[in-house]
């Protein structure tokens, strides 16, 4: 690992939180009512592409993938890709590189939305937990996510129905926040080494499909509590099975949960604060590919089978 990694590395494991903004008000429309089609306009090509956009007063920076086999006339789906704490700005690429997600679409064909976080280090407010300047300062950052997403659809043939998130550690806290809060609005979300922050109040509205994927050894993220919370707000039995296997990987899943979701939680024994895709070198220290697992792939696998009624 060379110097700048590793010093984004030690970075990466410093969670300076306060307290939380308020969040965005909620809204009965749906989404597809709410979006216009951004289908049939050509306006993007394939490729990578940055932009800004202005939201509350400030303005914001994101990132939009395009794979090659898109097409302008299909619905696509979309997937949210949340970096981790510093890792935004100038430093986006890295996260982008690593976390893998826009080599998975040009596999299998959604489009990924990638968003940059406010202040120094780059953050986003995931609640009172995480993080630091984005929830001392109270950024909306779950209304700024939803207005994105809005104006994604304006511009690109997007799947109302299948808009999903996922991120590592800050960006993993703003996942669970999104879905914890506009239910209604994700079809599922994935996050890595991140937790649902304890202070938020979960709508109660439809069942929200959740994998969390934890490092067995990472103590900066609370998993258990996380997957309880969630078992709690989707109204699971206690009845769990264990649903994936290979090597070091388990993934245990509680299926009998309201609107048929399901809570997952992978734990990859022995691993620590990672993002655990395929890229090699990884970020955090102590971290390292792995053949038991490619983050970017069981991520897609289960993000991909669900989508709003």
């Amino acid at each position: 690992m060379n110097t700048r990694s590793l010093a984004i590395a030690l970075l990466l494991t410093v969670a300076a939180c306060g307290s939380s903004g308020s969040p965005a008000s909620d809204s009965s429309e749906s989404t597809a009512a709410r979006a216009s089609s951004g289908c049939g306009q050509g306006s993007l090509p394939p490729g990578t592409h940055a932009f800004g956009f202005d939201y509350d007063g400030r303005e914001r920076f994101y990132e939009v993938h395009i794979p090659a086999i898109y097409d302008d006339d299909e619905a696509t789906p979309l997937l949210l890709n949340l970096h981790p704490l510093v890792l935004g700005g100038q430093l986006h690429g890295i996260w982008t590189s690593e976390s893998r997600h826009n080599v998975k679409s040009e596999e299998v064909g959604f489009i990924v939305l990638q968003p940059d976080g406010i202040g120094n280090p780059a953050s986003w407010n995931g609640g009172d937990r995480c993080c630091s300047p984005a929830n001392t300062e109270g950024i909306d950052d779950v209304g700024f996510i939803d207005a994105l997403v809005q104006h994604t659809m304006s511009q690109l043939c997007i799947d109302e129905r299948r808009v999903y998130a996922t991120g590592m550690s800050n960006g993993a806290y703003l996942s669970h926040r999104i879905a914890c809060e506009f239910p209604g609005r994700i079809a599922a979300i994935a996050p890595v080494v991140g937790s649902l922050s304890q202070e938020l109040v979960c709508d109660d509205g439809r069942g929200v499909p959740v994998m969390q994927l934890s490092g067995g050894e990472d103590s900066l993220a609370s998993r258990q509590q996380t997957v309880d919370s969630w078992t709690r707000v989707n109204k699971c039995t206690s009845e769990t099975a264990v649903t994936h296997q290979n090597g070091t990987v388990t993934c245990v899943t509680n299926e009998d949960c309201k609107g048929d979701a399901v809570v997952t939680h992978c734990i990859v024994d022995g691993g620590g604060h990672c993002s655990f895709s395929d890229a090699d070198p990884q970020l955090s220290p102590g971290c390292s590919a792995s053949d038991d697992i490619v983050s970017q792939d069981l991520i897609w696998d289960f993000l991909s089978r669900w989508r709003l009624p």
